[in-house]
């Protein structure tokens, strides 16, 4: 009977103190929090810049603009990073990578080009895109 009694006097400590932590604690009402909503991004580049949008397909084929320019080699794609760059620095505009990789693109992929631009000193950012009908 004794282990009996002591076991339910540490149950009645262990909910005094559930209680008390309850009571003390502040109950916030929960805020709503508006999610952002999409938006369609011009194909322009912004004022005095010039920006290069390399779409990278599964099998690691590199594509700039509208698929006008295709690379399967990465080492001719950083030469045509740095031309541009140069061009684009001694016109007086700013230069940066938008790289569009496809959804089923291996990530090595994208990476590489993203490490091109690191290497290159060019801004870049990164999109995965999912193009209907292929």
């Amino acid at each position: 009977m004794g282990k009996s009694n002591l076991m339910i006097r540490l149950i009645d400590i262990v909910f005094i103190l559930l209680f008390g932590f309850i009571a003390v604690s502040e109950i916030n009402s929960a805020k709503s929090i508006v999610p952002p909503k999409s938006t369609e991004v011009t194909e322009d580049s912004p004022e005095g810049a010039h920006i290069v949008i390399v779409g990278i397909e599964k099998k690691g084929i590199f594509t700039i603009g509208r698929g006008d320019i295709v690379f399967t080699d990465l080492f001719k794609l950083q030469e045509y990073f740095t031309k541009v760059a140069y061009e684009s620095r001694s016109n007086g505009k700013k230069v940066g990578v938008r790289i569009r990789a496809s959804w089923d693109a291996p990530v090595e992929y994208t990476l590489a080009v993203a490490k091109i631009c690191k290497r290159l000193g060019l801004p870049k950012g990164i999109d995965v895109v999912r193009v209907i009908g292929k």
